[in-house]
Formats: structure tokens, C-alpha cells, sequence
């Protein structure tokens, strides 16, 4: 088996055993992280590549919480702004290795100037983590180069933090619903891959717009790192609103320009308008890939009555169950989905899934 689809079939049992680790021996360190957030007026969550990607499913939930002194922001940002960085603030360093050369070097400012810091991470021993104030340990095993695991647990250790803010225990009720989702992975993941597999469209894709809503567009974010990752190919992130102002002639000139662009639309937020754009986009190009739960919730408008329907249509349609959970904790199937997505492009075009030209991004 190839070694990233491998990687990406390990993600279930993988995830099933960090949350484990941090429902137990993490637990005390997941406590002290969050009594920081608490008494925190700001935190900042940064990180580059991958492992920033991990850091937004964290964002969205500490949001959805009512936290509003709450950034994410990309660590160059901050190593380029020193005049913007915030000395009372506590930030939250996330990363595979700890060595990616901007969180070892912004790792080591904040700990030069005082400031408080957290390091999560697979590697506890690395630069980003020696320098921070704590350190919360991702077991996860490695991935062989391309971060799927890493994506998914790092993501969890964030999750897991945001949703112990104001309690001493796990919420029994949502661990729970994290396993079933896991176990659901785990049962389905070589029928999710060959659904995937199946589509017909993507050997003739140059490029993907990937579209949704709110947390969804962070979603569509990881899933465009990948595609350009995997399979080499240019893919776009938007909300579907705005594709519908402008960017969606790229769809309605399809019959006059070379390139051949396809549309993802994962609907995580849906009403009567989104319906009517993807309604149009299909019209446009049926080649279309649409994701999303597999109860549909009301439909909306916003300026009538409320509709009820069924999940919307697509050239193909690939659903996932929610299991009652929050929006962000639904980031591990989407994620499996997108992943997929990504490595069946890449065999399409005859592109080795997971081969790198260079490891660049890691301190030498």
C-alpha cells in the first residue's frame, strides 16, 4: 500500500488513542493550559503550514464558546510585526516537529521577552518546545512525510483544550461522540476511498475551487493544502457567496478557456441562497463534488419562510454523519474526505501520492 494512503488509514485508531492519552496522563497538562486560557485577555494561535491548518478546528471552537479575545495568526506574521505582538497575551505554538524554522524562532523570542507560551506537539524534545512555558505532547506516530496524522491529532490536542475551558473533567457526552466518530472512520474508510476513487473527473482537473461557509471554509483550507500537495494541481478557497460575485464566470466559461476547473462544495451551513448558487454552478459545470452531512438541517433563507429539504445535489454527493457533535469536532471525516480527494487526483494524473521535492520547512 502506498505509504501516505497507509497514513491516512491509520488516523482513526491513531486519533481513538490520543484522546485517550489526553482524557488521562495529558489531562493534568490539558488543565494547566487551560487555566491560562482563562485568565488570558488574548491568545494567539499560530503556527505555519500543516500544523496552522490544525489550529483552525481550536479557533472556531474557542469562538463558538463565546471566547472573543481570540486570534490566529500565522507565525511569520508575527516574526514580520514584532510592533503588533501582544507581551500579555498568551500564545498557543502548534507543530509536528517544533523545528519548522519560524515556531523555533518565534518560540525562542517569546521566551527572550517574557512572554507566556505553549508548545503542542509530536516532538517534546524539539526547539519550539524547550523554549515554551508548557508543553502538551501529541502521541500520534509520525506520518511519512505529508501531514495527514499529524493534521488530525494536532487538531484533536486543540479541540480537546478548547472544549475543558471551565471544567475540572472531560465532557463524558462529547468523548463519547469523538469515539463513535472515530469508530465510524475506522468501519468506513475503504468505502469513503472507494467513492472517492470512483469519481471520473479529476485526471482532467486543472484545478479546484473549494467552497463553503464559516468553519467550512477553514475546512476547504486543509483540503486545498493537500491537493496542492498531493497531486500538484492549483486549488482555490472561497466562500460560495462570494464565488457568486464575480469568480463564478471562471465556471460559466467553461465552454471558451482551456483550463478545466472544478468545483467542492462542502455544505456545512446551507440555506435557499447557497442552494441557488450551487444549483447554477451545476449548471454550469456537472462535473461538480458536493460534501456534506448526512441529515440536512433547515433551510433558510433569511428572508421568508423556512424550507426543509434533503442534502443538496452534485455530479457526485459524499456524506458523513455528524454524531450530535459541534461543528469544529466534524473537521476528522471532512478531513479523511478531502484527504482522499487529494491522493486519487494525484493517481489520476500519475503523480506518486506523497512524493516531496523538498523538506525545506524544517530546520537543518
Amino acid at each position: 500500500m502506498n505509504v501516505l494512503l497507509q497514513n491516512m488509514y491509520e488516523q482513526p485508531s491513531e486519533l481513538k488513542r490520543v484522546l485517550d492519552d489526553l482524557c488521562g496522563p495529558k489531562l493534568e497538562t490539558v488543565r494547566a493550559i487551560c487555566a491560562q486560557m482563562q485568565v488570558s485577555g488574548e491568545i494567539v494561535l499560530t503556527s505555519m503550514g500543516s500544523a496552522y491548518y490544525s489550529l483552525m478546528p481550536m479557533y472556531e471552537a474557542l469562538l463558538a464558546s463565546g471566547q472573543r479575545g481570540v486570534r490566529l495568526v500565522e507565525t511569520a506574521d508575527l516574526i514580520y510585526h514584532p510592533e503588533r505582538i501582544n507581551r500579555d497575551a498568551l500564545y498557543i505554538l502548534m507543530s509536528r516537529s517544533g523545528e519548522s524554522r519560524e515556531v523555533a524562532d518565534f518560540s525562542g523570542y517569546l521566551k527572550q521577552n517574557g512572554c507566556r507560551s505553549v508548545a503542542v506537539t509530536m516532538t517534546p524534545d524539539s526547539t519550539m518546545a524547550t523554549n515554551c512555558d508548557t508543553v502538551l505532547h501529541n502521541i500520534s506516530s509520525y506520518d511519512a512525510i505529508v501531514c495527514i496524522k499529524a493534521y488530525s491529532t494536532l487538531a484533536l490536542c486543540g479541540l480537546f483544550c478548547a472544549s475543558m475551558i471551565g471544567r475540572s473533567e472531560p465532557d463524558a457526552g462529547l468523548v463519547q461522540k469523538l469515539h463513535d466518530s472515530f469508530d465510524w472512520m475506522e468501519r468506513e474508510k475503504e468505502r469513503l476511498f472507494a467513492d472517492v476513487e470512483a469519481i471520473p473527473y479529476f485526471e482532467k482537473s486543472d484545478g479546484f475551487y473549494m467552497l463553503s461557509r464559516g468553519f467550512g471554509i477553514n475546512m476547504m483550507r486543509s483540503g486545498s493544502l493537500w491537493i496542492e500537495e498531493v497531486a500538484k494541481v492549483m486549488s482555490n478557497v472561497m466562500s460560495i457567496d462570494n464565488f457568486f460575485h464575480g469568480p463564478m464566470e471562471i465556471i460559466r466559461s467553461r465552454h471558451i478557456v482551456e483550463p478545466v476547473t472544478t468545483p467542492v462544495f462542502l455544505d456545512m451551513r446551507a440555506d435557499a441562497r447557497s442552494a441557488m448558487i450551487w444549483d447554477k454552478i451545476n449548471e454550469a459545470v456537472p462535473d461538480s463534488i458536493c460534501i456534506g452531512p448526512e441529515i440536512k438541517p433547515e433551510l433558510s433563507s433569511g428572508i421568508g419562510p423556512e424550507e426543509t429539504g434533503t442534502r443538496m445535489s452534485g455530479g457526485v454527493c459524499l456524506a458523513y454523519p455528524t454524531f450530535g457533535l459541534p461543528e469544529a469536532c466534524t473537521a476528522f471525516p471532512i478531513a479523511l474526505y478531502l484527504q482522499f480527494i487529494s491522493y486519487c487526483c494525484a493517481r489520476a494524473k500519475d503523480i506518486e501520492p506523497g512524493m516531496f521535492f523538498d523538506e525545506g520547512w524544517v530546520v537543518q
